[in-house]
């Protein structure tokens, strides 16, 4: 068993490793070989594997063959010619790319049909995204056998093949150490990996609930080499890390008695049709790419009719996520996350498998591409199921009917709805990204989180411990030594309204409470006080439980039966950050201020937070977009909507955190003349 343990760890913590980044492509993902071609290539469809390899190869011929690309997506289409291509129609394809030559970020774009290099610049302001294949993986197992981390984990009494360290990214910080305006710096944080798991080789389930704390490494990518070795503890004794690493492995736990199956199932078949990247279900359709930036990505959202397609949305998709730690240790106050722009969430997404879809679920393979530009399938990254939300579409009883021969007392029609997933896995946290379309018009942006809490260890065993107060000025003890640290989670989607087409209103319909006359029968009533909004500042919204508003999109040009303009009402919870916004680091998230903006629609402005966010500058995104103020009635805009949640954590976040759910809610107001789910049969 000791020479079993001797070469398996090694192995066993290298793949950990992946597994922790969402990198774990070796047994997931194949090259890409030759495949059949789509049915009909639209303007929104994602790149294939032959589109990203040739936007690599044309960027390889001039720069050379050792270009470390971050990032190839299909870049926006000219929105007006997009909106005139039909099916069997031919396409604009184009890739952008953003890459390093030379170690120097650069921002070029691909016209994929005449296959010509129509820019190419360098990048200002910040970095790409880190790399996985070319960067981070590399890196991992570099450090596991460099010596000055070998024998830094040794003096806190780690065996060689028993530590890891993981990078992450780190803002603007450390600009004392190292020039992060013109190098790619991370720090690794250090785990400690002896084996609980099978065997007791195989490396623990949970890597995170056993942090080394206070033991880092400032890396230079750019230079390839240590920077600084942070040890924070001076002489002084350290937290333990090796810790019971609370496994959640069901052969590690005493698991409750397994229920009866409840199942759903389509014996009939499914009810929507895939052709190509469009689907059609319940007089929606929509199309549907992968992006290794934004993960999932809604395109050409309407309702069919006899005319045609009516638009609710040219486009929807997460813009960026934000998950600042407040803690200011000084292993702890560089931590504030940009994991969509910094990581990608696209790339970090999962295979899915077991209960995270339905057992009758449809799965789709997506296709990303490695640091080389080779383009690889991966399997199972997407799911889309029909389900019963388990209450009804519309219901009423009627009690006046009882008795009646002929007449029904109770109607009730049962709700079916439709949904798009896909799930990324970011260092210690699992993120669920689902579209959910309702037959009654509405669309849930549904984000659920789960996954482990990134937990800081500390000297108190529980509360009763004399440290226990410091211990737990940022956090909450969830296990014995292991600190969940105070943070929040920020998710912006970008979403292009276009309600009957592209010229749209943005209107704020405030429920106001007037004085009423002294003779009046009632005096507390409230009506809708309607606010046009005139241009992108003055749509900066906040919510507020005292001052409650309609949030609403609106056509100028097309009424409903009763007269209204036809509409979309935005939904979404109440979340603002707690602190300054002149904080270093939600300097670079400045969007969080708001609950939601407005903007004119421009093909480049895509991300909330700016197209290079790893350690960008402040200010870069929607304060930028907003800064010439357009007018923005009758126009195309977008809205850009904040969702998240302030994490307190708890005993019950160990050792996996039950999954939290947040949705935007897309809720048709006038657009329709009727309940359009009144015409459902049973």
């Amino acid at each position: 068993m000791r020479v079993l343990t001797r070469f398996a760890l090694p192995i066993t913590v290298a793949f950990i490793a992946a597994f922790a980044w969402g990198l774990d492509r070796s047994i997931q993902e194949n090259r890409t070989t030759t495949a059949e071609p789509p049915l009909t290539v639209s303007p929104w469809d994602g790149l294939s594997a032959a589109e990203y390899e040739r936007a690599a190869e044309i960027l390889r011929k001039k720069h050379g063959e050792s270009v470390l690309f971050t990032r190839i997506s299909l870049k926006q289409p000219d929105k007006a010619s997009a909106l005139t291509w039909r099916e069997g129609g031919v396409a604009q394809r184009a890739a952008e790319v953003t890459f390093l030559a030379k170690g120097k970020p650069r921002l070029a774009q691909v016209d994929l049909t005449a296959n010509t290099l129509t820019s190419d610049a360098p990048m200002r302001g910040g970095q790409p995204m880190l790399s996985s294949s070319g960067e981070l993986e590399p890196l991992v197992m570099k450090m596991m056998e460099d010596p000055t981390i070998l024998a830094a984990l040794e003096k806190r009494g780690v065996e060689a093949g028993k530590g890891i360290c993981l990078p992450r990214t780190i803002g603007r910080f450390f600009n004392d150490k190292v020039d992060v305006r013109n190098h790619r710096v991370v720090r690794l944080d250090c785990f400690y990996m002896a084996g609980t798991g099978a065997f007791g080789v195989l490396p623990s389930s949970n890597i995170f609930a056993r942090p080394i704390e206070g033991l880092a490494f400032l890396y230079n990518l750019t230079e390839e080499k240590i920077v600084e070795v942070i040890d924070t503890t001076d002489g002084k004794i350290a937290p333990p890390h090796d810790l019971p690493s609370g496994e959640f492995s069901r052969d590690k736990l005493d698991t409750r008695a397994s229920l009866r199956p409840v199942t759903s199932a389509r014996p009939k078949g499914v009810n929507y049709k895939l052709r190509g990247s469009r689907i059609d279900w319940q007089g929606w359709q929509f199309r549907l790419r992968f992006d290794a930036r934004q993960g999932t990505v809604l395109n050409r959202v309407g309702h069919k009719t006899d005319e045609g397609l009516r638009p609710v949305a040219y486009e929807i998709a997460m813009s960026e996520m934000f998950v600042p730690y407040h803690d200011n240790d000084p292993n702890w106050f560089y931590r504030a996350y940009f994991d969509m722009g910094e990581y990608g969430f696209g790339n970090m997404s999962t295979q899915l498998q077991q209960a995270d879809c339905p057992s009758h679920a449809q799965y789709l393979n997506v296709t990303l591409h490695e640091a080389t530009g080779a383009a690889v399938e991966a399997q199972n990254r997407i799911c889309i199921f029909e389900y019963d939300p388990g209450h009804p579409s519309w219901r009423h009883d009627e009690p006046l009917l009882a008795g009646i021969p002929g007449l029904e007392q109770h109607q009730s029609r049962k709700a079916t709805e439709l949904v798009v997933r896909m799930v990324a896995t970011i260092g210690n946290y699992d993120y669920f990204q689902d579209y959910v379309f309702g037959q009654d018009g509405r669309l849930r942006i549904r984000l659920i989180s789960t996954g482990l809490d990134a937990t800081k260890a500390v000297l108190a065993e529980s509360l009763d411990s004399p440290t226990a107060a410091e211990d737990t000025k940022t956090g909450t003890l969830i296990a014995p030594h292991r600190l969940g640290v105070n943070h929040d989670h920020f998710f912006s989607y970008r979403i292009d309204f276009d309600i009957d087409g592209t010229a749209n209103d943005f209107s704020r319909l405030r429920l106001m409470a007037p004085k009423q006359n002294s003779a009046a029968p009632r005096q507390g009533l409230w009506s809708l006080s309607p606010q046009k909004v005139r241009d992108e500042k003055m749509a900066q919204t906040d919510m507020n439980a005292e001052r409650p508003a309609v949030l609403l999109f609106s056509s100028p040009e097309r009424k409903n039966a009763m007269g209204y303009p036809t509409g979309y009402q935005l939904m979404m919870p109440n979340i603002k950050p707690l602190v300054s916004p002149l904080d270093e680091t939600f300097k670079r998230a400045y969007w969080v201020q708001k609950n939601l903006w407005v903007t004119r629609y421009k093909r480049d402005e895509i991300f909330a937070s700016g197209l290079q966010v790893n350690q960008s500058v402040p200010w870069l995104g929607l304060p930028e977009f907003i800064a010439d103020n357009e007018p923005l009635e009758g126009q195309d805009i977008v809205a850009w909507a904040t969702m998240g949640f302030h994490h307190v954590p708890m005993a019950e976040d160990w050792p996996v955190m039950p999954s939290k759910v947040d949705e935007i809610v897309l809720k048709p107001r006038n657009f329709f003349d009727r309940n359009p789910a009144i015409d459902l049969r049973d």
